[in-house]
């Protein structure tokens, strides 16, 4: 008896998975079956996952004037979520507008801890080289600092704007030089590919 239970179940199975597949895509199918999330490893270009790129993050170190940084797995994890949340909106002329500084405000304010400043930015790339088009030089940056004023000057809030990278570049060759944590990658939505970093320092002030 457990036996035919059993073989009526394995049918009904097969029944369900053979109406799934006819209606639905097979993203959601390898969902279905293995759990929500797994089909990212093989879907990750959809679903903006990032590929590290040291030859990014190198780039950057070297324009940033940065000897070293430190490996952050929040710096990953934010960069992770602006990727996957990303929309071409948030591009003019391939700089960051106020529709990406409103989008990315709810990203980084529970990454960004007092005392602290975050900065992000995301670029099309439009080379055949991938990384080669890559410079911050005048182009918008997205900021959150954190401010804490301090016993009885009032509560800590998020200072949240668009700024000039020489502003980043600026802090980080003055104060905690070699005291970032750093973030880069690549990443494809729509068919596109785009670059990406996140840099975390503690505040100077």
């Amino acid at each position: 008896m457990k036996r035919k239970k059993f073989l009526a179940l394995a049918l009904a199975g097969v029944m369900t998975a053979a109406t799934l597949t006819a209606c639905a895509p097979l993203e959601d199918l390898y969902d279905w079956f293995f759990g929500g999330g797994s089909s990212n490893a093989s879907h990750g270009s959809e679903k903006g996952l990032v590929t590290e790129s040291e030859e990014l993050e190198n780039k950057l170190r070297t324009y940033l004037g940065l000897s070293e940084t430190t490996a952050s797995d929040r710096a990953k994890k934010t960069l992770e979520e602006v990727a996957g949340k990303f929309d071409v909106t948030w591009l003019d002329n391939n700089k960051l507008n106020e529709t990406a500084r409103a989008a990315l405000e709810p990203i980084t304010q529970d990454k960004v801890q007092a005392k602290q400043v975050l900065w992000v930015d995301v670029m099309q790339l439009t080379s055949p080289g991938g990384t080669a088009d890559i410079t911050l030089d005048n182009r918008p940056i997205y900021s959150d600092r954190y401010i804490n004023p301090g016993s009885g000057s009032g509560d800590p809030y998020h200072w949240v704007y668009l700024v000039n990278p020489s502003n980043l570049e600026y802090e980080l060759g003055h104060y905690k030089k070699n005291d970032a944590e750093l973030y880069a990658g690549i990443f494809q939505k729509d068919g596109k590919n785009y670059a990406a970093m996140v840099t975390i320092m503690n505040a100077w002030w």
